[in-house]
Order: structure tokens, then sequence, then C-alpha cells
């Protein structure tokens, strides 16, 4: 398993459910592969960047929200493709 191949689940389950998350939902995939696969696939950073650059890459559509009384960022998944 790979950080882009977890993050895929992750994001898969977003769309498929309609929920939103949070960018501190994306970095916590580390400690939570940690748990899963018994080693850390990657940084809190990693994951990060994987999201950018699936977003950036087309693979994903998202909106980017204003979470009320905090500086972090919600997001909703839009469109995906395979």
């Amino acid at each position: 398993m790979t950080v882009r191949e977890h993050l895929v689940k992750f994001l898969d389950w977003h769309f498929t459910m309609k929920k939103q998350f949070k960018t501190h939902d994306i970095q916590n995939l580390s400690d939570r592969g940690s748990k899963k696969f018994g080693r850390r696939l990657g940084s809190p950073e990693t994951y990060t960047r994987q999201f950018r650059d699936l977003r950036q890459a087309g693979l994903y559509k998202v909106d980017k929200l204003k979470s009320p009384g905090s500086n972090e960022k919600s997001w909703h998944i839009r469109s995906k493709n395979d």
C-alpha cells in the first residue's frame, strides 16, 4: 500500500458517502496507516502533497470550504475521474 493508494481509498469513501472532510483528516491518515499497516506509509506532509497532486492532476474535483471559526479548510469532492 502506498500513500497515494491509501489516500485514494479515503477520498473515494468520502465521495461515495458525500461527506466533507478537513485538512487534518488527510494528515491523520499517516497515523492511521501506521496502526493499520504496521508501518508509517508517509508523513502527514506527504499525504497533504499527494492530495494536492491528485487535485492538480484533475483526478478529483474538490470544493474548498471555509470552516466557521477556524482557519482550517474543509473539503467536498464534487466529482472524480477514474
